[in-house]
């Protein structure tokens, strides 16, 4: 059996001990839940008999969950959204998302920032999730405390006429997407960073955004790290403005995930090209057929 197969073996024996271990730390009704209990199964099924089968049927599914912690506050709950990349945790980084109505936006970018540096420090050769639910749960009272203004955004009073910005719009091409985790968080942090674009679900996945290239470059790094089985930039298109004329080039209203299906009910369903190429030339991008499936 190959290096890279033992390696997988070794990650997911890991992330089931990890499950197995939160599940008996956070077992109250309702504060553990497993989105697709069937993933375990799997799991031990290949861990038992690593045939190509049982691998094939385990790189299709990931370990993905939630737990709800309490706050220092009565009856209010944070909820943490965890998804196990395959290679988590030797060579790849969890997912983790906190939800919670309790976070003003800037304050949910300033944990989002903070929880990252915190998990690059991690020990990767051994699971870490209850050091990070552990840190949240010792640095969220805290956060919500503080005052609102200490996270505000510092404005200058440069002449907006005068300075010029850069824009940028990125064309991300994906072998798929599929989790929900993802399809949520790419939803989120576009408009988080108040960027305009689509995002197409299923295989393929197609990401499209625009905006400053200060905020789209910082959600491309955002995005490619979730862990995709394949991720590019398609095309990049960029230009100068001045920072009052930059909503003018923008070609999208607002941040929207489009399905482009004939089952809008079904996001796995196979895309309807002429949907998706009438939804291409009504934003002045029909060109991009060619750029992203060779079609003249």
């Amino acid at each position: 059996m190959d290096d890279q197969l033992e390696m997988y073996k070794e990650c997911i024996a890991k992330q089931l001990e990890e499950v197995d271990m939160l599940s008996s730390i956070y077992c109250s009704p309702g504060e553990m839940h497993i989105f697709d209990p069937g993933v375990i199964s799997d799991f031990n099924e290949f861990l038992e008999n690593p045939t190509t089968e049982n691998v094939m049927l385990c790189l299709k599914a990931h370990l993905d969950y939630s737990i709800k912690l309490q706050c220092g506050r009565p009856n209010e709950k944070l909820e943490v959204r965890i998804e196990l990349p395959h290679m988590y945790p030797l060579l790849e980084n969890a997912i983790v998302i906190v939800h919670t109505p309790l976070l003003t936006k800037n304050k949910e970018i300033y944990l989002k920032k903070e929880l990252e540096i915190y998990i690059e420090s991690m020990d990767k050769s051994e699971t870490y999730i209850y050091q990070v639910l552990s840190w949240l749960q010792d640095h969220i009272d805290d956060l919500i405390q503080r005052k609102a203004s200490d996270f505000e955004v510092m404005t200058t009073t440069t002449n907006q006429e005068d300075e010029l910005l850069d824009f940028e719009r990125l064309w991300i091409y994906s072998h798929h997407i599929k989790s929900k985790t993802k399809r949520q968080e790419i939803v989120k942090e576009a408009r988080n960073l108040e960027l305009t674009g689509f995002s197409r679900p299923g295989k393929p996945g197609i990401i499209c955004v625009e905006g400053t290239k200060e905020n789209t470059q910082e959600f491309w790094r955002t995005i490619r790290a979730y862990g995709w089985q394949k991720i590019s930039l398609c095309k990049i298109e960029s230009a100068r403005k001045a920072k009052d004329k930059m909503d003018k080039l923008r070609r999208f209203e607002g941040f929207k995930e489009q399905l482009f299906c004939d089952d809008i009910e079904n996001s796995d369903g196979v895309m309807n090209m002429a949907l998706f190429l009438k939804y291409l030339e009504n934003h002045n991008s029909g060109y991009m057929k060619k750029e992203l499936f060779g079609l003249e």
